[in-house]
């Protein structure tokens, strides 16, 4: 409320100095005597932009004793300048005494030499019914008596400060009557202005409306208290104070329960009868009061924290504007939209919801720092939208189309705020991002040209947000193409080699073959039948000795008969032997020019010739035993069981590492067939793996279950079958 220090100013010509007010950045209010017939003065506002010169634009007469003087800029900052609402008249209706007047200026009293001028404010009572013949206001100045050395008056350079009651402009403050002893100053009416055509018409010209004026009497300053927090307020400012000390309390007291407007509750009722005892000329608005009344305050679908914040608007547009207790600037409201929406929880998040909640940038708007958020809201709303149907446009990755749908509007509305600093984190996204390269992520591309202009809020959101989700996709797009080529290296190295493998396996087989056909030949198979003919007759004949080492010393009869069955015995084992020999051809070799492995190199080890040469002496010894004792009937049937078993001894083969005349003498071959045997099982684990590697994932499904159907059917051989799968992962890779 006004008087407020931003707009006093200090005016100065040569031999004289007086106080102002600004009316707008660059109309200036004061005494005409201040400037006396000069054309223009020097003006410096407290903590304006310096001293600046000033021309009068209209100057009063007789005892209207004011003057307005226009500076050719703006004498506060640019800030403050955004904050100057317009100042509000007042017309007195009545005699009635009004204390609590308020004036700020810079009097004589508070100069110093060496701390020079300061600025004093000083309260007074107004008198209407005192100089009423020189049609001025008489001020009695509360608890201020000033008093000079030099006997000089202690208010000159007060004059042309500005008197205000209530916020509203009473008037100039002009002289200080003698006889006082310095307690009372007289004041210009604001009616003696308003009532001059060309005061009016100049300052209609340069401040671009005309003076907003309010009939003030007694009845209109005898208004009954609201209680709130245990204090009494009779005035908007000092509610507006405690509302924003109190925000839980104010909400809880007047609108978290309202009852029904037949019935309303006491909260609410105390509120709306405080409300209307303030006329409509007090705001801004004359509509203003009833528009908060009507379409906020008794809206059931407005929240009770926007109904707070609606009041306080109302109550202190020029205040700070508070949201739930926190003060809310066009600082606080991009980091809410640039950060808050990265957030699950602290101030920033619930500011973030608050504002996508809806509501909140109107009723912001409300306040003087804040009306540049006008329209905000609505060019929020349509952005989104646009939004909404330009990424429904675009085929997105899952994770950028649940930002797309969600938290992507902060980004919208920090680019609609009009906040430098909101301006400079845009910026600085653009800086650290590095959008992909056209052509190398599709939907991105797809994005930016239904974006249509970068510097669109839709431009700004598709050129940092999702080109942040753009990069990450190229990134996984660059390696997922590093890997496709990896892996067609990868498969056309295994083709190769198995290229290689199945040459080489085909090979083997031609080897193979070759082998088998030249061991197989008649040449072949007749040799072998020689080879084991000789073979085996030698045995033959070496084990006749046995006969006359055993019986010959003392029957060289019997051992003669004996000697006679024993052949026998070799030429049943020939018999059985020579169908193997025959089948083995080139295979069967035994050592019948390597006398050296005719005989076992231990004779008398277990599997050595001692149990053999065992055998032979046994059989003479029981032959020349049954011979001698029963008769020749009874040994030839001992040998004929002799033949039978060394028959089939002969026909099951011998497998034993000593030299014996029953081996199949065939090493070679069976390292040739073992390992032929081994290269058949690789060549086939390989056309497994390959034909398992080129299944459809539906086959390989169906493949399967066939083998657990054939785990349980108990059809099919594990092993071989866990052999066959881990050949099929390394090759398949």
């Amino acid at each position: 409320m006004d008087p407020v220090h931003d707009r006093v100013a200090a005016v100065q010509i040569t031999g004289s100095r007086g106080s102002g007010y600004l009316l707008t950045p660059r109309l200036l209010l004061t005494a005409a005597h201040v400037v006396k017939d000069e054309p223009e003065a020097r003006v410096t506002v407290v903590g304006g932009t310096g001293s600046h010169s000033a021309r009068v634009a209209w100057r009063g007469e007789g005892v209207c004793d004011a003057a307005l003087l226009v500076s050719t800029q703006d004498l506060v900052q640019p800030e403050t300048a955004a904050r100057l609402s317009p100042v509000r008249w007042a017309r007195l209706t009545d005699d009635s005494p009004l204390g609590g007047c308020q004036a700020m200026g810079f009097p004589r009293a508070q100069h110093d030499r060496t701390r020079g001028v300061d600025l004093e404010h000083i309260e007074c009572a107004l008198r209407p019914g005192s100089g009423i013949v020189r049609n001025r206001y008489v001020l009695d100045v509360k608890d201020v008596s000033p008093e000079l050395a030099s006997g000089n008056s202690p208010w000159e350079g007060m004059s042309g400060a500005a008197l205000f009651a209530e916020g509203l402009l009473l008037g100039v403050v002009a002289e200080a009557p003698r006889n006082w002893r310095h307690q009372r100053l007289e004041a210009v009416k604001a009616r003696t202005l308003l009532d001059d055509a060309s005061f009016v018409d100049v300052f209609t010209r340069h401040a671009g409306t005309a003076p907003s004026v309010t009939e003030l009497s007694s009845a209109t300053r005898t208004r009954k208290p609201l209680v709130l927090a245990g204090a009494l307020h009779s005035a908007p400012s000092g509610l507006a104070a405690t509302i924003r000390a109190h925000w839980a309390t104010a909400r809880q007291q007047f609108f978290d329960r309202m009852g029904t407007p037949s019935e309303p509750t006491v909260g609410r009722r105390d509120l709306l009868a405080w409300l209307q005892q303030f006329d409509d000329p007090l705001t801004e608005d004359v509509e203003g009061r009833r528009n908060l009344i009507d379409r906020w305050l008794t809206n059931p679908d407005v929240t009770p924290d926007l109904k707070v914040l609606r009041l306080l608007g109302w109550l202190d547009p020029d205040g700070e504007a508070v949201w739930k207790g926190t003060r809310m600037t066009a600082e606080s409201l991009a980091t809410a939209c640039l950060k808050g929406r990265l957030d699950t929880d602290g101030p920033a998040a619930t500011i973030y919801r608050d504002l996508c909640a809806g509501g909140l940038l109107d009723a912001l708007a409300a306040f003087t720092e804040l009306r540049g958020l006008r329209g905000r809201q609505e060019a929020w709303d349509d952005a989104w939208e646009t939004w909404r149907q330009v990424a429904g446009s675009v085929d997105l990755p899952d994770q950028a189309r649940r930002w797309a749908d969600g938290d992507a509007r902060g980004m919208l509305l920090a680019a609609l705020l009009p906040d430098p600093p909101a301006e400079e984190a845009i910026r600085t996204a653009f800086g650290r991002l590095t959008p992909p390269a056209a052509g190398s992520v599709g939907w991105y591309d797809r994005l930016c040209e239904q974006g249509g202009d970068p510097d669109s809020p839709i431009g700004r959101l598709v050129r940092t947000d999702f080109a942040a989700y753009a990069t990450v996709d190229a990134e996984r797009l660059a390696q997922k193409a590093v890997d496709d080529a990896q892996q067609r290296a990868e498969l056309t190295a295994r083709t190769e080699e198995a290229r290689a493998l199945a040459a080489s396996f085909a090979e083997h087989e031609r080897q193979w073959a070759a082998y088998e056909a030249a061991r197989r030949t008649p040449a072949a198979r007749c040799g072998a039948a020689v080879r084991v003919t000789l073979w085996m007759g030698a045995w033959g004949v070496a084990m006749v000795p046995a006969a006359w080492l055993v019986w010959g010393w003392t029957l060289p009869a019997m051992a003669g008969t004996i000697s006679w069955h024993l052949p026998w015995l070799a030429l049943s084992a020939y018999v059985a032997r020579l169908p193997k020999a025959v089948r083995l051809a080139a295979a069967y070799q035994p050592p019948l020019l390597r006398p050296r492995e005719w005989l076992p190199a231990d004779l008398a080890s277990v599997r050595g010739g001692l149990p053999k040469a065992g055998f032979v002496f046994g059989a003479v010894l029981v032959a020349g035993v049954l011979l001698h004792d029963v008769g020749q009937i009874l040994t030839t049937v001992f040998f004929m069981c002799l033949y039978v078993a060394v028959y089939r001894y002969a026909d099951h083969g011998y497998h034993g590492a000593a030299p014996s005349p029953l081996r199949d003498w065939d090493d070679e071959h069976q390292a040739r067939l073992l390992a032929h045997a081994t290269v058949q099982k690789q060549a086939e684990a390989s056309r497994e793996a390959r034909r398992f590697s080129s299944l459809s994932p539906r086959e390989r499904a169906d493949a399967y279950q066939a083998f657990v159907k054939g785990v349980a059917d108990g059809n099919v051989d594990i092993a071989r079958y866990s052999r066959r799968l881990r050949s099929t992962d390394r090759d398949a890779g």
